[in-house]
């Protein structure tokens, strides 16, 4: 969560990320050398032509690279300056880098390359290098879970401020990667369709260019692409060439983490655009991610520069780590489509027809997303172009992220004596236990007034039980200033019962409590009669 200061901080920081070191007469005179283009000149009808690097292609910022929605757009930098470095891992060398060339079949042919794996791409975004922790396990459990091909593309040199410079640089790190997985295919026989990108930030939207060039420049088709917490500066309501989109591979799905607007601090796109587009907790302000400077600096070994970056850019990191934690959990971490999140929350959205066209969607967010849509399914969304589908689900504060799903429906008794007294202010929380162990404590509602005959229903994530046996329930009544909460004797609610549906269990049960009548402070045991 970004406070005003935090949001200050780091528009502060990308002012000066963007900051260029050409005047006024370099930027907006069309010169040979000329590297940039404004929405000005593009409004004055000044064509600045394209950029050709021999081996490498054509760039143009004309429209739509230059629109309102990136007023100032960039040639990207010389290969020769970006040199992105691809280094491949596999079982046989998981911490020795092998560095595969697109230009050199030789690299491919003296690799340990297996043709018959899956090869996943790992990318980086703005301000990273290729030796960033999250990459290196990331790649570890990419090899703990199966024997693959990991390259881990490294594009420190064009990742560097300007972020517009770096913006633009992507699209020749991704036409590299094009012409690589072509090597790959040529020589080495590994398919396109068998090759995964795992993108983050900028390297999200790297992803989808190249996507498009395999697609366009060499007519293959790339397996899979996932976006984590894609870019959303200089992306957002531009042309899908221009940013990542569903039409970029076979399965394109996105976990967006960090989609508070830009000016509050927000650095990830809220668009969905790809066929499955996860917002955990909303895909705003991710739980744990409040805490103070002296906290990320104590996380960061007394690090400053470390903590302060880490606190900026929690909720944007926040989505690699959701990816890695699902690669080898024996959680489900599952996710539901609904259209909002509020809807989410409020239980309007807690269902799954995953195996029907049209059907509501539940899906694992992480690797294992694409299990979640049957094949044939996955075939019927191309044939109908289903995109943009929007999954929610709530995480933990800390490892481990995943948590079971719970919908909670709270009924209040509309007995005599419950109308007669009238209903009661408080909040309550839960415990729900099942065969496999029990939740914590979950508060449930907002502290509000609890009239008789109400229903009052929401979603909760706790710790996996599961088939859930019984539950138990607190109540309390807060005593304020305001003299309307003052009671002479300890406050009551009458309860008639709560049903729980658990989503990993596909199960409902109706629970009750022994007598209707709640005391404030007391836990309440509920148990089932019958079982759904």
């Amino acid at each position: 969560m970004f406070n005003a200061t935090n949001a200050f901080l780091i528009q502060t920081m990308l002012f000066f990320a963007n900051n260029t070191s050409y005047n006024e007469t370099e930027v907006l005179t069309a010169k040979p050398d000329v590297k940039t283009n404004t929405l000005y000149q593009l409004q004055k009808g000044e064509d600045i032509g394209v950029r050709c690097y021999p081996d490498f292609g054509c760039y143009s910022i004309n429209f739509p690279w230059t629109d309102k929605s990136r007023p100032v757009s960039h040639f990207p930098d010389s290969p020769e300056k970006i040199k992105p470095k691809f280094c491949l891992y596999t079982r046989k060398n998981r911490k020795n880098c092998q560095q595969l060339i697109h230009s050199d079949p030789q690299s491919l042919y003296m690799s340990n390359l297996v043709a018959t794996n899956w090869v996943y791409f790992i990318v980086h975004g703005f301000l990273e290098g290729g030796d960033r922790p999250w990459m290196q396990r990331l790649t570890s459990e990419l090899l703990i879970r199966s024997d693959a091909n990991v390259i881990v593309i490294d594009w420190g040199n064009g990742s560097s401020p300007p972020y517009t410079q770096a913006v633009a640089n992507i699209r020749l790190v991704g036409k590299v990667t094009a012409m690589l997985i072509k090597s790959m295919s040529l020589h080495v026989g590994i398919k396109p369709e068998f090759c995964h990108i795992i993108g983050h930030s900028l390297g999200a939207q790297m992803g989808g260019y190249v996507g498009n060039e395999l697609k366009l420049e060499h007519n293959l088709t790339l397996g899979r692409i996932t976006g984590l917490d894609p870019a959303m500066p200089h992306f957002r309501n531009t042309a899908p060439i221009v940013r990542l989109d569903p039409t970029d591979a076979i399965f394109v799905d996105v976990i967006h983490s960090d989609t508070t607007p830009f000016v509050q601090g927000g650095l990830g796109m809220k668009e969905p655009v790809g066929h499955l587009d996860f917002y955990p907790n909303g895909g705003e302000d991710q739980p744990g991610c409040n805490e103070s400077i002296i906290k990320y600096i104590h996380l960061e070994k007394g690090s400053f520069y470390k903590g302060v970056k880490k606190m900026l850019g929690c909720d944007h990191l926040r989505s690699h780590e959701y990816f890695i934690e699902s690669i080898n959990t024996r959680c489900n971490f599952l996710a539901v489509e609904c259209d909002t999140w509020e809807n989410f929350v409020q239980g309007n959205c807690f269902s799954c027809q995953s195996n029907q066209p049209n059907g509501t969607v539940c899906a694992h967010i992480g690797l294992t997303s694409v299990q979640s849509v049957h094949t044939s399914l996955l075939q019927d969304w191309q044939k109908t172009e289903r995109t943009h589908v929007k999954l929610f689900t709530i995480t933990g504060s800390g490892h481990p992220y995943c948590r079971a799903l719970y919908r909670v429906t709270t009924v209040i008794s509309n007995s005599t004596a419950s109308i007669e007294h009238g209903g009661e202010i408080g909040i309550f929380s839960i415990q729900v236990l099942g065969v496999d162990g029990r939740t914590e404590a979950i508060n449930i509602y907002r502290e509000q007034h609890f009239k008789p005959g109400s229903i009052h229903k929401q979603v909760i994530a706790g710790s996996s039980v599961g088939y859930i046996t019984s539950a138990v329930i607190h109540w309390k009544h807060r005593t304020t200033f305001n003299f309307l909460t003052w009671r002479l004797k300890p406050a009551t609610l009458y309860l008639k019962y709560v049903h729980i549906d658990s989503l990993e269990e596909g199960q409902t049960i109706y629970l009750h409590p022994v007598e209707e009548i709640i005391i404030s402070g007391n836990a309440v045991k509920l148990q089932s009669p019958t079982r759904a």
